[in-house]
Formats: structure tokens, C-alpha cells, sequence
């Protein structure tokens, strides 16, 4: 009985100090920042279809129902409190599934916070192993078999990330006009803006909101946006700075009244804030003119 009470106390300690986690990183996400600065955090964020704030609002309402419930089964031995407990730690690991999986398999980049959520998930359950109740196997069996099913659905060698290896990189397809016509400028200055086909991007594309071609990803270091149509990537092209970035020198520190320029933006997948002069929003919106859907002939 002793026993017990110890690992209920831990229980109810491991669940409070979760929903505390999860609450934090909500708050620093209303305020433009975030605990986790990883890219796999910025990645599983911005492939959010409601944001980013909708998956911390899931997690901070498990937590917090299991804290509740651990505080309830003080006072109450009701059977039907144990059941729930299990039963929210089974959904909970097969949802932990599906996120473990996605980022192995498709993001190929760990989000830590994430990592931490699951680790506190996965302790719980050990401690409801440990008082007896073994209906929580079912749901280290469901982490697993959906973790698994993410490995065997998804295409080998399929392309997962975005290039970063240039500074400039342009998707493109072979039968999109407008594409042909960016490449021409492209080769015609003899610019350095790496060119690669949209075919094997277009899921990761479209996750990201992106669903036309041309698309040019800008990754400097203190500028990273998808501009999208042939008319906008030709003015950044054209208007881009020749100044390479290692002697760029910094910038004075500004005036009080000129920070107020310079802030986070929470509706950034990938938190990367933005500065006077230059844009805030990662994926710039296309034109109505000068695209192509990028799974579609346009010619």
C-alpha cells in the first residue's frame, strides 16, 4: 500500500511538471519565442495545419486532464478513474506514434521539445505498469506499430528536407512557362541561384502551404522566405544584394523607438522572426500571375 501511494505521489509530481512544460512553451509562443529553437521544432511547426499553437493546446489539455485525474484518484477510489487514466495514456503514446514517426521518417529532423512531451508520456506509463495496470501495454504497442507504419507507407530515398546548401534555390518544372522564363534571366546574368526539379518536393511543398511553381527559397542568414511567381522572384533577383554575407558588417545598435521594428512573428513555421526591410512572413504569397500549379502542365 505504501508502495502505491509513492508511485501515485510521482505520478501526479511527473504529470504536473508536464502540463507546467507544455503551459510554458503556449506563453512563449503567444510572445513570438519558443523553448525548443531546433529545426525539427520549426519543421513540425510549421507542417501544422492550425499552427503550431494547436498542437501545444492538445498536448497542455492531456496533461492537464491527467493531472486532474491523478489529484481525483487522492481523494476517490474509483475504478472508473484508473480507466481513464489508461485510456488516455493509450491514445496519448499512439499519437506520440505519429509524431516520433513523421520526424524520422519524413522531417528527418528530431523536434526536442516534442522528444521531451513523449518522454513524459512514456514515464507515466511505466508508473501505471509498475501500480498494476496493464492495460497501458496497448499503448506502448500502439507507439510502436504506428512509429513502424510511417517506415514501411512512406517511399524509400523519397525527399524529405529542403535544400540549404545554397543561398539561392529555385523549384521548378519543365512544363511550367513561367519556369522557363526565370531560368532564361537566370543563365542570361549567370546568377548563382541553384535550379532543381519541383517533382520530388511537392509533398513538402505543399505542407508548407506552397503549391506553385517557380518558387525561389532565399537562405541567407538573416533573410529566409519562399518567394512564389515568376514576377516577384525577378524583382528579388534583380533588386538582391551583391554584398556577400561574410562581409556584411553589422548593423549599429538601433535607437529604442527602431526596435519596436524588429520582432518575432508567431505566424512564422519557422520562428525566424524578421527586421526592418525585410519580410516577416516565411512564405511570401504568389501573384496571380506568373504561376503554375506544381503538379499540373502549364505551357
Amino acid at each position: 500500500m505504501q508502495k502505491h501511494l509513492k508511485f501515485s505521489k510521482i505520478f501526479l509530481l511527473l504529470a504536473t511538471l508536464g502540463t507546467l512544460f507544455v503551459l510554458a512553451e503556449t506563453v512563449l509562443q503567444l510572445f513570438g519565442t519558443s523553448i525548443c529553437s531546433a529545426e525539427g521544432c520549426k519543421l513540425v511547426a510549421g507542417s501544422a495545419r492550425f499552427g503550431d499553437l494547436s498542437i501545444l493546446l492538445i498536448g497542455l489539455g492531456i496533461l492537464s486532464l491527467l493531472t486532474i485525474l491523478a489529484v481525483s484518484r487522492k481523494y476517490h477510489t474509483d475504478p472508473v478513474i484508473d480507466k481513464i487514466i489508461d485510456f488516455v495514456l493509450v491514445v496519448s503514446l499512439a499519437a506520440e506514434g505519429f509524431f516520433t514517426g513523421y520526424q524520422a521518417f519524413r522531417l528527418h529532423a528530431a523536434c526536442i521539445f516534442c522528444l521531451v512531451v513523449l518522454a513524459f508520456l512514456v514515464l507515466l506509463s511505466l508508473i501505471r505498469l509498475m501500480q498494476g495496470h496493464r492495460a497501458v501495454v496497448a499503448g506502448f504497442a500502439s507507439l510502436l506499430a504506428v512509429f513502424s507504419l510511417f517506415y514501411l507507407v512512406l517511399p524509400a530515398g523519397a525527399v524529405t528536407s529542403i535544400p540549404t546548401q545554397n543561398q539561392l534555390v529555385l523549384f521548378y518544372s519543365d512544363d511550367c512557362k513561367y519556369c522557363a522564363e526565370v531560368l532564361k534571366e537566370i543563365e542570361r546574368k549567370q546568377l548563382p541561384v541553384d535550379h532543381v526539379p519541383v517533382e520530388n518536393y511537392v509533398v513538402l511543398l505543399k505542407s508548407m502551404g506552397i503549391e506553385h511553381v517557380p518558387t525561389l527559397y532565399v537562405n541567407r542568414s538573416n533573410e529566409k522566405i519562399f518567394l512564389t511567381g515568376r514576377d516577384p522572384i525577378l524583382a528579388y533577383l534583380n533588386d538582391r544584394p551583391e554584398e556577400p554575407e561574410a562581409a556584411i558588417k553589422p548593423e549599429a545598435p538601433a535607437k529604442k523607438e527602431e526596435k519596436r521594428g524588429v520582432r518575432k512573428n508567431r505566424n512564422d513555421p519557422f520562428n525566424l522572426g524578421g527586421q526592418e526591410g525585410l519580410p516577416f512572413e516565411l512564405v511570401m504569397p504568389p501573384s496571380d500571375d506568373g504561376i503554375c500549379k506544381s503538379d499540373q502542365k502549364c505551357d
